[in-house]
């Protein structure tokens, strides 16, 4: 299984959701950093590198700006290499 993590930052600054005062907002991470880890397992667990065997890790980002009730997801992967890298973006941006 691929390691994936997910950092959360609410109007600019990081947070966790179990440390967020307001009920509804850390329910929503929560739910909302699970739906992220599905969709990035879903799409790259069978992912690996053909020449070293091993899997990419990714870094999520997701900002959450209060004032506009907007969510903005910033992706990195880390790789082995260069061909895993791309197999892994190509496997993130298919449907």
């Amino acid at each position: 299984m691929i390691e994936v993590n997910i950092k959360f930052q609410v109007d600019g600054v990081e947070v966790l959701p179990t440390d967020v005062q307001d009920e509804y907002l850390a329910e929503m991470l929560e739910y909302t950093g699970e739906q992220i880890r599905q969709q990035v397992h879903a799409k790259l667990d069978a992912v690996r590198c053909p020449e070293h065997g091993s899997a990419p890790r990714v870094t999520v980002t997701a900002q959450y700006a209060t004032d506009v009730d907007q969510m903005e997801l910033g992706y990195h992967v880390d790789s082995c290499c260069q061909q895993l890298l791309l197999r892994a973006v190509q496997a993130l941006n298919n449907k």
